[in-house]
């Protein structure tokens, strides 16, 4: 359970906020009998909307009253167009209403309100996709009816407005069967043209006359038009669905035309103007560029232009001595240049000289060191060759000796033998023999043999 304590205006606000900020109470349409019925002096406009059931109370801004050319009374059936929000000094709710039809046109009305309301929804009202009008319009295209006092006054504004650009008329049907599809067309074609903007215009009327105006391919057509486009459709109080989609809304045909062109004695006033601000600061300017022409006449060189050029003679003068002067300088020590040049030369061919005398001398002496050198080493070459023939096994078994092996072993003594079967290598082959008998030398045998051994 919720502890906290609200006080009357926190909760009242709460109610205010959750209300308002739901959007499908913000555009609705209410069906009911008005009753209580006050026009205040403000010119609010104050009554009840009530049926068999239930009732709220209602009030109308004058800014919206004064659009409604429905006279109100009490016990009318009507619809009205509002927004449900909170009084909160009461505490009550009320409906704040935009607009008012008699319920006799409540099917109508419906029908333009829900289509106003997914336009709307489609982005085709936002003002991001309005386009801008042109400044100073040179040709107008009207799509109008023909030879009618809304026309008439067109022409008429526009002559004195803005007499510079030509106005261009697409006689068109404005109300009845095939009206829509004629206006459809001939925006179509106008927005083909070389145009620099279309004006949709037509007078006053009931609202069936102008139901026209509320179709929905004629309001998507004008959305997807390249060139900006100005509605004047009925009376100021006259809104349909043409209007919201438009780059701009006019109260009537005549104010289109003041919209869409400038007047001719503001462009007037405004090129006077500007011709008297661009007259002050060429004078300005004009001024500024004198007074600095007065500082650059003050210089030296200007007042003695002369006096200049011997001053810059004399110093020429003085360049030209200082670069004789340098141009000796220059040739002694192109001289002294020279001069070393040479000795640096002689001197190097003599050093040349003598280091080619010394290196063949040293070649020389090279030469014949390498030719000792290698006459030593081969004559040591073929002692080592020698020797190692005398003490290689082959050597000794070309002498007469050979090697004895019992089962791929190596026999040095008698004692070594332990089959029958032995095999000697000789120089040229192996001979396979049978042992028959082991003897070892005698004293003086292994004495001879030692002496052999050691010569």
């Amino acid at each position: 359970m919720n502890s906290t304590v609200y006080t009357v205006s926190t909760l009242v606000h709460y109610l205010k906020e959750k209300v308002q900020n739901d959007m499908n109470l913000q555009t609705i349409l209410i069906k009911g009998e008005i009753s209580n019925y006050t026009n205040h002096r403000s010119g609010h406009r104050y009554f009840t909307l009530k049926d068999s059931k239930s009732r709220i109370s209602c009030v109308m801004f004058s800014s919206y009253a004064n659009r409604c050319n429905i006279p109100i009374e009490n016990g009318m059936k009507v619809i009205v167009s509002a927004s449900l929000s909170v009084y909160e000094p009461q505490g009550s709710c009320q409906l704040y209403v935009t607009n008012i039809q008699v319920d006799g046109l409540g099917d109508l009305y419906l029908q333009y309100e829900l289509l106003k309301r997914k336009l709307y929804a489609e982005g085709l009202f936002d003002v991001k996709y309005k386009k801008e009008l042109p400044k100073y319009p040179q040709t107008i295209i009207v799509i109008s009816g023909k030879d009618t006092a809304a026309l008439q006054d067109m022409k008429v504004t526009l002559q004195k407005r803005w007499p510079l650009a030509t106005l261009q008329l697409l006689p068109t049907l404005v109300q009845g069967v095939g009206a829509t599809k004629q206006i459809i067309e001939s925006l179509l074609y106008a927005d083909q043209q070389d145009v620099d903007v279309i004006v949709l215009a037509r007078g006053g009327g009931s609202i069936e006359d102008l139901w026209c105006f509320n179709d929905e391919q004629l309001a998507r057509t004008i959305f997807h038009l390249k060139h900006p486009i100005v509605t004047g459709v009925g009376h100021e109080s006259d809104t349909t669905l043409v209007d919201y989609v438009s780059d701009v809304r006019a109260a009537t045909p005549t104010a289109a035309i003041q919209v869409v062109t400038p007047d001719k004695n503001d462009v007037i006033l405004y090129c006077e103007n500007l011709k008297k601000q661009m007259v002050h600061w060429m004078q300005i300017r004009i001024q500024k560029e004198k007074e600095q022409l007065q500082v650059l006449k003050s210089y030296k060189h200007f007042q003695d232009p002369m006096g200049y050029l011997v001053e810059n003679r004399i110093a020429l003068m003085m360049y030209i001595q200082q670069l004789e002067l340098h141009s000796k300088d220059f040739l002694n020590i192109q001289k002294q240049l020279s001069f070393l040049h040479n000795n640096l030369l002689q001197n190097f061919n003599r050093y040349l000289a003598i280091r080619n005398q010394e290196n063949l001398l040293k070649r020389q002496s090279l030469e014949q060191a390498m030719i000792a050198f290698n006459k030593k080493d081969r004559m040591n070459f073929y002692y080592q060759l020698k020797m190692l023939e005398a003490f290689s096994p082959i050597g000794i078994m070309k002498r007469g000796y050979q090697i004895v092996y019992d089962n791929e072993k190596l026999i040095t003594s008698i004692h070594d033998i332990k089959s029958d079967e032995i095999k000697i290598v000789l120089q040229d082959g192996n001979v396979y023999a049978r042992v028959e008998k082991k003897e070892e030398h005698s004293r003086w045998q292994k004495r001879v043999l030692e002496n052999l051994c050691d010569d």
